[in-house]
């Protein structure tokens, strides 16, 4: 059974419920109680993206708990509203209304309001469109915590690997300063040294020096007319010049292998704990052989350079322990939802929307796990801890993918998957621990 209730949130005005609750026992006294568990779809009303929402999780939840004995599930919707204070009341009446799950928060307000509400009641909390890291990592990205064990995310974000890399750095290898070496056009080093700057880290640019000049020892009777040539030189090269990620204009000569020795130097003098390199095989193989030759105690961190098998075949052993970051097996969710949910419609005719296909699977994940938690207990309220400990071991194979969830309650497979060189290849460092 199916159905829907209104949120009518005004100043100082409450959440507007069924008149019979959102828990009832139904059946007379000839047959079975049947009792009644709710799952809220929180959402914004009125809108599209709303609406579809509402219908991939009324027919998620539908195929998964149509035969929990001794249960009947309905799916009811809550208009989620602009103001912080009138969002923790509406999530605090859901609380009070024994509803044993809530699927939603499609902006960054509505989750960050709800969040301690529902958590401080055990009550699971599952956003389709949800992918501001602090959330689930917390706040400090050299330290990951996850803020509220409650919430999960179905949504695929598209985190960047050399950000997450600059993240690992920080955190678990504690490292705090990272010699940076740009030796090619990829844009990576710049990501890599502003994301670890945001840690709190020193990225330490040693590839970043004025090109020499030869003619500075000319005799000064010839500036007049180095100065033309000059003005020429210039105009050339603002033509042909090479912008750097920032939108700048690189002054320097590409990196070279002939410039590698000098740049560690300058790291080992200025206390760097590890060099990040991107670009070129031969360089990156390069500074492998230096910091494995002097014996330096470094890390060699790198970009998509270091998966490559150029640099590992010129780096040979060299290479053992570098680390790098790739993308996570799952695709980034698409704002189209997938074929196969093409002809799914709510009762108002709206089409899914961007975040259809992840709220399908947020309802198929929450529908498997009251399969599980709903049977052995008593009431809604008091199945709300084992639902949330059954959505962590929740495996399955939904519409954006492999639905499973890691230690943050985030997508497993959909963040960077940091690796690193055992043997000559490339294995997860999870894999190593």
């Amino acid at each position: 059974m199916r159905g829907r209730y209104a949120a009518a949130v005004a100043a100082g005005a409450s959440l507007v419920l069924a008149s019979c609750g959102v828990l009832d026992q139904i059946g007379g006294s000839d047959g079975p109680i049947q009792q009644e568990a709710t799952v809220v779809v929180l959402v914004p009303e009125g809108t599209a993206s709303g609406e579809g929402v509402v219908a991939a999780v009324e027919a998620a939840v539908g195929e998964r708990t149509d035969d929990i004995a001794g249960w009947t599930v309905t799916v009811e919707t809550v208009g989620d509203v602009t103001e912080e204070d009138q969002l923790a009341d509406v999530a605090g009446q859901i609380v009070a209304d024994d509803v044993v799950a809530v699927v939603g928060g499609l902006s960054t307000d509505v989750v960050r309001a709800v969040q301690p509400v529902f958590d401080s009641a055990n009550l699971l909390f599952v956003s389709p469109a949800d992918t501001t890291p602090e959330h689930v990592r917390g706040a400090d990205p050299a330290q990951p915590l996850r803020p509220y064990s409650t919430y999960f995310r179905t949504t695929v974000a598209s985190d960047d690997p050399v950000r997450e890399l600059a993240r690992h750095a920080a955190g678990a290898l504690g490292l705090a300063k990272i010699a940076v070496i740009d030796a090619g056009d990829t844009g990576e080093a710049d990501q890599f040294a502003e994301a670890f700057r945001e840690t709190g880290g020193d990225a330490l640019r040693v590839d970043e020096h004025d090109p020499p000049d030869d003619e500075s020892s000319d005799d000064e009777a010839g500036d007049e007319a180095g100065d033309e040539a000059g003005a020429d030189q210039d105009r050339d090269g603002e033509e042909a010049g090479d912008d750097d990620s920032s939108g700048g204009t690189r002054s320097a000569p590409p990196v070279t292998v002939d410039d590698v020795p000098a740049m560690l130097e300058e790291a080992r003098d200025e206390d760097a704990e590890a060099v990040f390199v991107s670009g070129r095989a031969q360089v990156a193989a390069r500074v492998a052989d230096e910091i494995a030759n002097r014996g330096l105690d470094m890390t060699l961190l790198g970009g998509s350079v270091l998966a490559t098998d150029d640099f590992l075949a010129e780096a040979g052993s060299a290479a053992e322990g570098a680390l790098s970051a790739g993308s996570g097996e799952l695709s980034r969710t698409e704002p189209e939802p997938p074929a196969e949910l093409d002809g799914l419609f709510d009762s108002a005719g709206s089409a899914l929307g961007p975040h259809g296909a992840a709220a399908f699977d947020a309802g198929y994940a929450v529908g498997e796990v009251l399969s599980r938690c709903l049977p052995s207990a008593d009431s809604p309220s008091s199945a709300r801890r084992g639902c949330v400990g059954e959505m962590a071991e929740v495996s399955f194979a939904g519409v954006t993918g492999e639905v499973a969830f890691d230690e943050f309650g985030d997508r497993l497979g959909a963040a960077p998957v940091i690796t690193t060189v055992r043997g000559g290849t490339l294995v997860p460092v999870s894999a190593q621990e």
